[in-house]
């Protein structure tokens, strides 16, 4: 019999300068769970001390999830908020009951389901691409703490925005850019994104991604994304060993994918600067 959602998730709870226990092997400070949120949140406001406290003093619940594991299903009705801690996780839906399109992506730091305080009902589903740590936030903890800081409201509404405008670059991507723009494009963002939150620095990153997840990212087949693949590695762009992608070549990258950084609204020069 397959193990319940229950079973193969690891529980602890955690709040102010707490310490919880990970059985896997979480990329992040042990009792600092809110570390690469903070610095997302950083890479596109300015936060106050009193920000950092009001968002360190939330309570949450930490969980591990296998890969291909679904976290909330389309339908649910959601009651906390997914903070990702370690690992990726991914937003996606089915079109004719079977075909599945991947809509976006989530890297540590991320709320993918931060909509869920004022539209609880999920219209699609998230998912672990490998093996994920993530924490539950209470939507009623997460309202108490904003309505008593008008400053974080506005962080985590520009928060809102900018995913909003990743959807929209996302659109423009699937309908007016080619298969080999559309996986180089995917690649810069996320390099960008990771960067944000301290990762990615040699301009490389682990992701356990599958031609049939670049495949339904990118709205092409499995036999075309290996095709896009290969063309990357052959204009040596980047080297794609496994799991491991390496940037080599980033402007040549960024040229192909028709990349610019703008719609991602990093605040500082330290986070909107193109790699070098």
């Amino acid at each position: 019999m397959e193990p319940s959602r229950e079973e193969l998730a690891c529980r602890g709870t955690v709040g102010l300068g707490g310490q919880f226990g990970l059985t896997a092997e979480a990329g992040m400070e042990a009792g600092r769970p809110y570390t690469r949120l903070l610095r997302r949140l950083d890479s596109v406001v300015s936060l106050t001390e009193s920000d950092r406290r009001g968002i360190a003093k939330l309570p949450m619940t930490v969980k591990n999830f296998a890969n291909g594991q679904d976290l909330i299903r389309e339908g649910d009705v959601s009651t906390q908020c997914i903070l990702v801690l370690d690992g990726y996780l991914f937003r996606h839906k089915l079109a004719n009951g079977s075909q599945r399109q991947i809509m976006s992506f989530h890297v540590p730091g991320d709320i993918p389901d931060l909509q869920t305080l004022h539209l609880p009902k999920l219209d699609h589903t998230v998912t672990a691409l490998g093996a994920a740590v993530v924490a539950f936030i209470p939507h009623a903890a997460f309202k108490e703490l904003l309505q008593a800081s008008p400053q974080l409201t506005h962080v985590f509404w520009r928060e809102s925005l900018v995913d909003a405008a990743i959807f929209r670059e996302w659109v423009i991507t699937l309908g007016q850019r080619d298969a080999i723009c559309r996986v180089a494009h995917l690649i810069c963002e996320l390099v960008m994104r990771l960067r944000a939150v301290g990762l990615a620095k040699d301009m490389a990153f682990t992701i356990p991604w599958t031609q049939s997840d670049v495949a339904d990212a990118s709205g092409i087949s499995t036999v075309h994304a290996n095709r896009v693949i290969q063309e990357l590695r052959r204009l040596e762009l980047l080297e794609w060993d496994s799991r491991l992608i390496q940037i080599r070549d980033w402007d040549g990258l960024a040229k192909l994918g028709d990349f610019s950084p703008d719609y991602l609204h990093f605040r500082a020069t330290e986070f909107a600067n193109v790699p070098g």
